[in-house]
């Protein structure tokens, strides 16, 4: 997310929640296949426009990895908050032009990385999902459980499992003597 502001000039308050949206699933995406998320494999796949008076993000032309985004986030400007310059590592520009210019990039189609990308099933991800990645709120922070990916029965560690498609499942395992959750 820093490396995407920092690189486009802007601040977090100028971004629509469709464009974080967009990010934060891009950089799961590339977390579960293993791969390192950056800014020049997210521009392959979005572009930066101007939507509304906020920056967000189109589909450049390359397959669409968020397949059923939100319709809309209703309300969700009187849930604003501000978030204090401290607590965020990198300097983030207040953007004061939107003169945006559009980026005509190649699609690096025979790229490994790329190619991993382009093999997730086109499915909607759910609750299991959420949790997997630590954004469920339906997850209670003082649970004496864990969730664990389960594959074939066992723990795993590959994100993967925790998708039916590729025979996995989520589980639960009892907190640990002294673990924090």
């Amino acid at each position: 997310m820093a490396a995407i502001l920092h690189y486009y000039g802007f601040h977090i308050s100028q971004l629509s929640p469709m464009g974080m949206v967009r990010i934060h699933y891009f950089e799961f995406i590339c977390r579960m296949q293993g791969l390192e998320p950056s800014v020049d494999k997210f521009r392959v796949f979005y572009q930066l426009i101007r939507n509304m008076g906020f920056c967000s993000f189109a589909l450049r032309g390359a397959k669409k990895i968020l397949i059923n985004p939100p319709k809309s986030f209703h309300d969700w400007k009187i849930k604003f908050f501000f978030i204090r310059e401290e607590v965020i590592l990198i300097a983030l520009i207040f953007r004061e032009s939107y003169v945006i210019e559009k980026e005509d990039l190649p699609i690096p189609k025979g790229e490994d990385w790329y190619l991993r990308l382009l093999a997730i099933p086109n499915s909607v991800f759910g609750e299991q999902v959420l949790v997997a990645d630590g954004m469920s709120d339906k997850w209670l922070a003082h649970s004496k459980e864990v969730p664990v990916l389960l594959f074939k029965g066992e723990v795993s560690e590959l994100y993967q499992s925790a998708f039916p498609t590729f025979g996995g499942a989520m589980g639960v395992r009892p907190l640990g003597d002294g673990e924090v959750f």
